[in-house]
């Protein structure tokens, strides 16, 4: 599947909202195995270079045999919903992570997820409820982050 979700070659941070339908174990690169429990999944991230926030999550759409991110571990286990995006050139993906983290919606299912190169505790964090795209819009507004610029596209995967 390949379509453009996003505003052509625009650059920015993310969040992929996931759903699990099934409890399961994982194998994620070196982190190690993990249980996969039935509930929803927000990925944070940021799509600076090359191709954007489109090219980004085009990539983590796809099912890839060859493991490059942690996400690909995940991918088959993981239906994407929606993507919330901010077009501001402002990197927010640590902000948006310690917010999830502090949020008592959220679990952290695996440390270090997606953030083996920064000193977050996750980049990927677990509700069993659905999380709404206002929990993360209300903080941006509130924290006058170029909010105008936050966004959210459904995904229609299902």
């Amino acid at each position: 599947m390949s379509y453009r979700l996003l505003p052509n070659n625009e650059k920015g941070t993310y969040c992929l909202l996931l759903f699990c339908f099934n409890s399961t174990s994982a194998s994620i690169g070196n982190l190690g195995l993990y249980p996969i429990n039935l509930g929803y999944y927000i990925y944070v991230g940021s799509a600076f270079g090359a191709g954007g926030l489109n090219s980004r999550i085009q990539r983590h759409i796809k099912i890839y045999k060859n493991k490059h991110w942690h996400l690909d571990y995940l991918r088959q286990y993981l239906i994407p919903l929606e993507v919330w995006y901010s077009t501001s050139k402002i990197r927010q993906e640590h902000e948006w992570a310690r917010f999830l983290l502090n949020n008592n919606l959220f679990k952290v299912p695996v440390k270090k997820f997606g953030a083996s190169d920064c000193s977050c505790i996750s980049h990927l964090f677990y509700s069993d409820i659905k999380p709404e795209f206002e929990i993360l819009n209300e903080k941006i507004i509130r924290k006058s982050l170029d909010y105008k610029n936050f966004n959210k596209v459904e995904l229609n995967m299902l």
